[in-house]
């Protein structure tokens, strides 16, 4: 099995859980990136600076590799983010060679899409598709597809911390990790949730008491008063949270209206995740409309003969691997509960390219 993809880390997404079901059951696989990602992001100082990134890069698919069972990775050193304007036969070229040279029975790359447009992702799935059609074994080609998924985040998190007997507190690294991954299941449509981060000045409503649930609240920096109204008015201190806790579970467990206040005790910053954008004519209160939240529609059916790969067993493998990718992702394996990621990660989805499209495509170059 070969992955042939555009940057270290797009294996984890397309095919991580797969990978590490495979080669458990005694594949043998190799990844290839067509770059070594020197123009990502940062996402911790310490991992890299913009001089050593495509190095750090190159090792960190590595370690991702050993935590999926594969031992053969490769990047090549084509300039990342300039794919789309290189000359396609010589690209062509390249990924004829590499596949000539393993013999795989089967690649996988991104689905003519690239998952979300990025062009560097829509130039290897055309390139590997084009090249395996020319190669002398003839694997079989397969697109990693990401059907936009119902699923919220925000649910599976809530699940888990109604599981908990305490109150949870998270680390400045939690929250930071949290906004990662759910901004990178987001942006792949693993997960529907509207993102936002919102400020709230020092005695200001973070949520009201009575008012319908639907967002749930990470605090980034500052504190916050959980108090309960009376109904003559009286206030009832109940706790203080920081940075590292959620508030706003308790509703949207129970499906029931807000059963405190939480107001900004000094200046705060929250992470929000909810169902959809807030609706421009949502008041607050109790007597603010029910549907709060505008959504983006049903999610997209799945392909014709999509193949779907069970790999829940595997999904903590795929964070795994997603962890040493720590440049761009500045979490760790054990970050989340297992219910979440298997919620999320559990099931992979690929569909087999056209063979006789694939050739009348080589033909014509």
């Amino acid at each position: 099995m070969l992955g042939l993809f555009a940057h270290p880390d797009d294996e984890v997404f397309c095919m991580g859980g797969t990978i590490a079901k495979l080669t458990d059951g005694g594949a043998v696989a190799r990844i290839v990136s067509l770059t070594r990602g020197e123009a990502g992001q940062i996402r911790d100082v310490a991992a890299a600076t913009r001089r050593t990134l495509g190095e750090v890069r190159a090792r960190e698919l590595v370690g991702a590799g050993a935590a999926l069972g594969v031992t053969d990775t490769r990047c090549l050193d084509l300039a990342d983010g300039t794919l789309a304007n290189r000359p396609v036969e010589e690209l062509i070229e390249t990924a004829v060679a590499l596949i000539d040279e393993f013999r795989p029975d089967v690649v996988i790359s991104f689905g003519p899409d690239g998952a979300y447009g990025h062009p560097d992702h829509v130039t290897v799935s055309n390139v590997a598709t084009l090249a395996t059609a020319r190669t002398r074994s003839q694997p079989i080609m397969l697109h990693a597809v990401f059907p936009r998924s119902e699923q919220l985040l925000v649910g599976l998190i809530v699940d888990w911390l109604e599981s908990l007997d305490d109150r949870f507190r998270g680390s400045e690294e939690f929250a930071n990790g949290l906004m990662l991954f759910a901004n990178g299941s987001s942006m792949l449509g693993y997960a529907a949730d509207h993102l936002d981060v919102r400020f709230f000045p020092a005695g200001t409503f973070i949520i009201e008491q009575g008012e319908p649930p639907g967002e749930l609240f990470l605090v980034l920096s500052g504190s916050a008063d959980i108090v309960v109204e009376s109904d003559d008015g009286s206030l009832n201190h109940l706790a203080t949270v920081g940075p590292g806790c959620f508030v706003g579970e308790d509703g949207i467990a129970r499906g029931q209206p807000r059963n405190a206040h939480v107001v900004a005790a000094e200046s705060v910053t929250c992470f929000v995740l909810s169902p959809g954008a807030a609706s421009p004519s949502a008041g607050r209160g109790s007597t603010s409309l029910v549907d709060r939240f505008v959504g983006e529609g049903p999610g997209a059916e799945l392909p014709p003969d999509c193949i779907e790969v069970d790999v829940r067993a595997y999904a903590d493998r795929k964070v795994e691997a997603l962890a040493c990718h720590r440049s761009q992702y500045a979490l760790r394996a054990d970050m989340f509960p297992p219910s979440l990621v298997q919620g999320l990660f559990g099931v992979e989805y690929f569909v087999q390219a056209d063979s006789a499209a694939m050739s009348t495509d080589a033909s014509q170059g």
